[in-house]
């Protein structure tokens, strides 16, 4: 029932679903057809290789993508082919690490992940979901391929990065004990953020780069466009999606922005921030206050999963029926234990008191719209087919054994980020790379 945490990606690859939503506003899933491309090596990289056709089709999903986000003045288009290129010798690291230590994705996670997407961002099966793409000529294949790079790429991470990571008891105490300590679990922010990198050390270059940003910044606070001038000027890896850093909690951010941060209101643009990989420009996008007291709900399911033999009608057929069963009188608990595909039907389906905070979107979606013992219609999760019920509600104030569990994964969190970024740097540095075509 539950889904991972917070999703860590380095390479910042856009979502399934957003690179989807961006291939249907391009017209077609592959490089335009309007241009024929003769393909080749653009890289060498250790053993491998990244193709033309690869950076091709990344720069028509970038343009894409950035035109779903309003941006103009697009710089030109050998300066987002490099920054891409950069990610993709990345990537093409990363996944061969990947072999070297046997970390594999199934087939059966990414058909999972297929159904997730299907569900979740368009609310069909995957029968329904492949009909769509094939209407819209998107080879099937191709779609799985390329959530299969993205899954394994987050593995590697999670697989080699993670264990690097330590949090004690006594890191999270002295966490807690933080003057702000009430103010980080409560409030989120989204920062925008512009790294221009050093280009040289001589003091000169230093003065020229100094005056360039303050420059950007006057700029910014005049009114100028963030992400449109990210994308320009910015050479941080968030760039390409207009240096937007999403919602985070203070302590998720990095430590450089931390006190700035804070002392700044919704549109606000900081002074530059310097360090050793440059100065660093950051605009306060939106902020909101989470409450310290929380609605919990206690709900009981019953889940029919879809398999090799029982298909995704055939399961939604059979939970209809059990559906039915309930309404006629039948006893809910019975029929999960007799039914149910989750381990929750050892106890009668009862998943016990929940925030909602790992459940499935679509379950939780389902569970807050749900009146107290109201047995709802068949719908299907990342999961499978289920109904629920919800049994009460209930509103608690937030305890210490939840701020424990929020101060270690804040903490974990942002040593892993900053963990990975130390470990990407360390297999590009240690990487054959060669360039082979520069311009396309």
């Amino acid at each position: 029932m539950f889904q991972n945490l917070k999703k860590r990606s380095s390479s910042h690859r856009r979502s399934v679903a957003l690179f989807l939503m961006s291939a249907f506003l391009v017209g077609g899933y592959s490089v335009t057809a309007e241009s024929e491309i003769l393909d080749g090596v653009a890289v060498i990289v250790n053993d491998s290789v990244v193709m033309v056709s690869e950076i091709e089709r990344e720069y028509e999903l970038t343009l894409a993508d950035l035109a779903t986000k309003g941006a103009t003045n697009i710089p030109p288009k050998d300066q987002i082919v490099e920054q891409i290129t950069e990610r993709l010798i990345l990537e093409s690291i990363q996944i061969q690490e990947a072999g070297w230590r046997g970390i594999v994705v199934s087939d059966e996670e990414v058909t999972n992940g297929v159904r997730e997407t299907a569900r979740q961002q368009f609310d069909m099966t995957i029968e329904e979901f492949r009909e769509l793409l094939a209407k819209e000529g998107i080879p099937y294949n191709q779609f799985r391929e390329d959530l299969h790079r993205e899954a394994l790429l987050e593995k590697v991470q999670q697989l080699i990065v993670g264990p690097r990571v330590y949090i004690s008891a006594q890191d999270v105490e002295v966490f807690r004990q933080l003057p702000y300590f009430d103010y980080l679990a409560a409030d989120q922010f989204r920062v925008g953020h512009i790294l221009i990198a050093h280009d040289d050390s001589d003091a000169a270059s230093a003065n020229e780069l100094q005056a360039r940003v303050e420059d950007l910044v006057k700029e910014l606070r005049d009114g100028a466009d963030f992400a449109t001038m990210a994308v320009n000027h910015s050479s941080a890896s968030t760039a390409l999606e207009g240096g937007d850093l999403d919602w985070r909690r203070v302590e998720e951010l990095p430590r450089l922005f931390v006190e700035e941060v804070l002392k700044m209101e919704v549109g606000d643009v900081a002074d530059p921030i310097r360090n050793e990989r440059g100065l660093h420009i950051i605009k306060l996008v939106d902020k909101r206050t989470a409450t310290r007291d929380q609605e919990e709900t206690l709900v009981r399911h019953i889940l029919i999963r879809p398999n090799a033999i029982k298909t995704e009608v055939a399961a939604k057929k059979e939970l209809e029926e059990i559906r039915q069963q309930i309404v006629d009188g039948a006893d809910f608990e019975e029929l999960a234990r007799q039914h149910s595909d989750d381990l929750s039907g050892r106890d009668g389906g009862e998943l016990d008191w929940t925030n909602g905070e790992r459940l499935d979107p679509i379950f939780l979606d389902v569970m807050n719209t749900s009146e107290i013992g109201e047995l709802s219609e068949v719908f299907a999760s990342a999961f499978g087919w289920h109904i629920l019920e919800v049994l009460d509600r209930r509103v608690t104030d937030v305890t210490e054994q939840v701020l424990d569990t929020f101060a270690f994964n804040a903490l974990a969190n942002r040593m892993f980020e900053e963990t990975l970024e130390d470990w990407l740097q360390e297999i590009r540095a240690e990487a054959f790379v060669k360039v082979v075509r520069k311009s396309f």
